[in-house]
């Protein structure tokens, strides 16, 4: 087995921990909190993410390529405590802003405090990947990270009450990540000098950097940008729905997640050595697995919108199973089309994705503040669908025109049309009297069983996917 499978499969171990550990977590909170006050506390959880993005710099994009492409130890210890050293001093920065002028962010302070871990832990998830670490992404990040925050949560609640600081468990369980990730590859670090910041490898990191950081703040903005617009417009209880169904659909986006640590440095590796025709190859079969891996979410979710709401949360959260099947349609775009933005960072150009998120920020923008203020929640996530399929037409359509790289064949197009034909034959069964009967999940273990013998039958996944891998090696 390859490294990249190895690797792939380890971090979808993790993933598929953190997914559980996720819904878990929510569920526990919904049923503790309400609807109003989880909404509350996810929007706090929400300026944790902005402000680390924009406290990161970019760096969390651009050091993975960097670290890849890089063969000399000392070189990767200086990118490594740059970033870090960088990082740590933007953050404090910000966070004393919002501490001298509590208004500024709007959130409790234990919210700004674990911006900076945060921030950091970011990072260090990117280290990883650009050193090919995924065993200390895993174990530190997923496996421990989110099981010390499950703990600190039923501490809290049964050890304090009030609830208008539970921002302290969260701010607890980043810090504790942040101890171990500092701790993990000391090795790595280095003293800085004069020397090293007039060096001809920063001065291209910076330049690689700088479009990255306006890309990561554009990414960000956008993928929270909608819960900041709704809670301007909507009531406490919609935009608590509205963070439930959000959550459920933000699953899907997850399997780019599963692959994209591996894929990105290995890409770059690949495009370095000048093997276009090996990395499209890559990005067409990568494309197809990651279709079929999200139409068995999507799937789910669009056949048992209110039973997933009712098993995860409570009822009072499923009324917003539209919303849901909404959102879940536009991540199903996006994470069928593959990596296309990888694709460009890889083949370094992370102006012209500047640009592309930049267009498609503002499209977002004009449509989420006339979505949210007239429709609300449908509003807000249709205008999302939008948006990322203008993002992902802007990716192909650069990636196509200006770079010569077409990241699709024709067995894309196949696998396309062999989801649709098994999604409406599962549509037609769906509306037999045999199955309205039946339990849900043995009714979706079913679906998932047709899909599975549809795919294998027609040889949408066949040796040569496994052939393929061996690409990922160089």
């Amino acid at each position: 087995m390859s490294s990249l499978a190895k690797g792939s499969l380890l971090i979808a171990a993790g993933t598929l921990y953190k997914i559980l550990l996720t819904i878990l977590i929510d569920k526990y909170l919904a049923i503790h909190l309400g609807v109003e006050d989880f909404g509350k506390f996810k929007y706090g959880i929400t300026i944790v993410l902005l402000l680390s993005t924009f406290c990161t710099l970019g760096f969390n994009s651009s050091i993975i390529r960097f670290l890849a492409i890089q063969t000399s130890f000392d070189k990767k210890k200086l990118l490594i405590s740059i970033s870090l050293a960088l990082t740590a001093l933007m953050t404090i920065l910000v966070v004393s802003l919002g501490l001298i002028n509590p208004s500024l962010f709007g959130v409790e302070s234990p919210f700004l405090y674990a911006t900076i871990f945060f921030s950091l832990n970011t990072l260090y998830t990117s280290i990883y990947s650009g050193v090919e670490k995924p065993k200390l992404k895993v174990l530190i990040n997923d496996i421990f990270g989110f099981s010390a925050y499950l703990v600190f949560l039923w501490a809290y609640f049964h050890f304090f009450e009030h609830k208008f600081q539970i921002a302290q468990a969260y701010l607890a369980y980043v810090l504790v990540v942040f101890i171990l990730n500092l701790l993990s590859i000391k090795s790595y670090y280095k003293k800085i000098n004069a020397i090293d910041l007039k060096s001809k490898l920063l001065k291209e990191y910076s330049s690689y950097t700088i479009p990255l950081f306006g890309v990561s703040v554009l990414i960000i903005l956008s993928a929270n940008l909608d819960k900041v617009v709704l809670n301007f417009f909507v009531s406490e209880k919609q935009l608590g729905i509205y963070y439930s169904v959000f959550n459920i659909s933000n699953l899907l986006p997850l399997i780019l997640t599963i692959l994209v640590f591996m894929y990105l440095p290995r890409m770059s590796k690949i495009l370095q050595k000048g093997k276009k025709n090996k990395a499209a190859l890559l990005s067409s079969y990568s494309s197809k697995w990651t279709m079929i891996m999200a139409s068995i979410f999507f799937g789910a979710i669009f056949f048992y919108g209110v039973e997933i709401m009712e098993l995860l949360y409570t009822d009072d959260f499923v009324s917003g199973v539209n919303v849901l099947q909404v959102l879940a349609l536009g991540q199903w775009i996006n994470v069928s089309l593959g990596f296309t933005g990888q694709n460009l960072l890889a083949l370094g150009d992370s102006k012209r994705q500047l640009y592309i998120r930049l267009m498609s920020f503002t499209v977002g923008l004009v449509l989420l503040y006339f979505g949210a203020k007239y429709y609300g929640n449908i509003g807000a996530a249709v205008s999302i669908l939008i948006a990322l399929l203008c993002s992902n037409i802007l990716q192909i359509t650069v990636l196509k025109n200006v770079h010569n790289f077409v990241g699709y064949r024709r067995q894309n197009i196949f696998t396309l049309g062999i989801v649709v034909l098994t999604g409406l034959f599962l549509s037609y069964l769906h509306k037999l009297e045999f199955l309205k009967n039946l339990h849900f999940v043995i009714s979706m273990g079913l679906d998932l069983i047709i899909f599975l013998v549809t795919i294998f039958l027609v040889k949408v996944i066949s040796k040569k996917d496994l052939q393929v891998l061996k690409i990922s090696e160089g």
